[in-house]
């Protein structure tokens, strides 16, 4: 029996819960490291007039605490692979967030032992905010990750309500390739403490003699991760396909999940090239009315040619 087997957590084994009860020190914080002062996160008359009753909290924040439990629960024997979610309700001040997981699946991909596993992050009110899925690979030696899947992108789109000709010409045509500045240990070592905040960060997240008896040999950032948080010309919310935070039908903007991929792992010093596509458009009737979903890809390999990342991201306008 290999060592991957061994480790291997049988179906319905349940993470720790990870909770946190958040309000503005926590959305600060993220912000700080996110680059996401956004409005609606931080003025009540910004959230009114995007429809909210109130400031609400990023939905990568959550993303960060899955991550987060993730993280603890793995404790070195593997890695995340993948990763999907969708956000389903807002995060308002003093909700308590409680992330949940299960193991309901062992899979074998390129040779590697993985295991699936359903998340979610619930509020006090037992609401699902954040249902997810993920694949843990875990280590038989040396660190592997497994392929991605190959990509493909939307043809044939028509305009409708909200989705335009000049919309549609952008599908598959990838925008100019972005170079990160260099990561410094410390905006790994800060980004950890946002996520984890109030309780310090795991110890292979922040220092250094820790981190290099990880698998990876060294400190790395956490998946989740974003090297161009505070790059002068990096402004997703600015791609061409984007129609910013407005009020107005067609503009009201959702973050309304995403879909990750991993491989190499970000380590101080790397420089990430991101090329960015459309690779998805189109319109549902939804309980807002007629909503336009947006998909954009990013892929991010490092100076090594390395692949370190493939996510899907995707927006909708009502």
């Amino acid at each position: 029996m290999s060592t991957s087997e061994c480790i291997r957590p049988a179906q319905g084994v349940s993470l720790a819960p990870f909770s946190r009860v958040t309000d503005l020190p926590h959305w600060n914080r993220y912000a700080a490291v996110n680059d996401e002062f956004i409005d609606v996160h931080m003025s009540v008359e910004a959230a009114r007039a995007a429809g909210q009753p109130d400031i609400f909290g990023m939905g990568n924040l959550r993303v960060g605490y899955q991550h987060a439990a993730l993280h603890r629960w793995i404790d070195g024997r593997g890695d995340i692979a993948s990763y999907s979610c969708q956000f389903r309700a807002l995060n308002f001040p003093g909700d308590e967030l409680t992330v949940w997981g299960q193991v309901v699946e062992s899979a074998e991909r390129d040779g590697l032992q993985l295991s699936v596993l359903e998340l979610g992050v619930r509020n006090q009110d037992g609401a699902e905010t954040t249902p997810a899925t993920a694949e843990v690979v875990w280590f038989d030696g040396p660190p592997a990750m497994p392929g991605v899947p190959a990509p493909s992108v939307d043809t044939g789109r028509a305009p409708g309500v909200y989705l335009d000709p000049e919309t549609i010409g952008w599908l598959g045509r990838p925008l100019p390739v972005l170079e990160s500045l260099p990561v410094d240990a410390n905006d790994i070592r800060r980004w950890a403490q946002a996520i984890w905040y109030p309780e310090p960060p795991p110890a292979d997240q922040f220092d250094i003699a820790v981190a290099a008896l990880g698998p990876w040999g060294g400190l790395v950032a956490p998946r989740d991760f974003n090297p161009y948080a505070w790059h002068p010309d990096f402004h997703p919310e600015a791609y061409p396909w984007m129609r910013g935070m407005g009020t107005e039908p067609g503009r009201r903007g959702l973050n309304g999940g995403q879909r990750t991929w991993y491989g190499a792992p970000i380590r101080p010093g790397d420089v990430i090239s991101s090329e960015v596509t459309l690779v998805s458009a189109y319109e549902k009737e939804g309980r807002l009315g007629t909503m336009l979903f947006l998909v954009d890809r990013a892929v991010w390999s490092n100076q090594r040619g390395e692949l370190v990342r493939t996510s899907e991201r995707t927006t909708i306008y009502h």
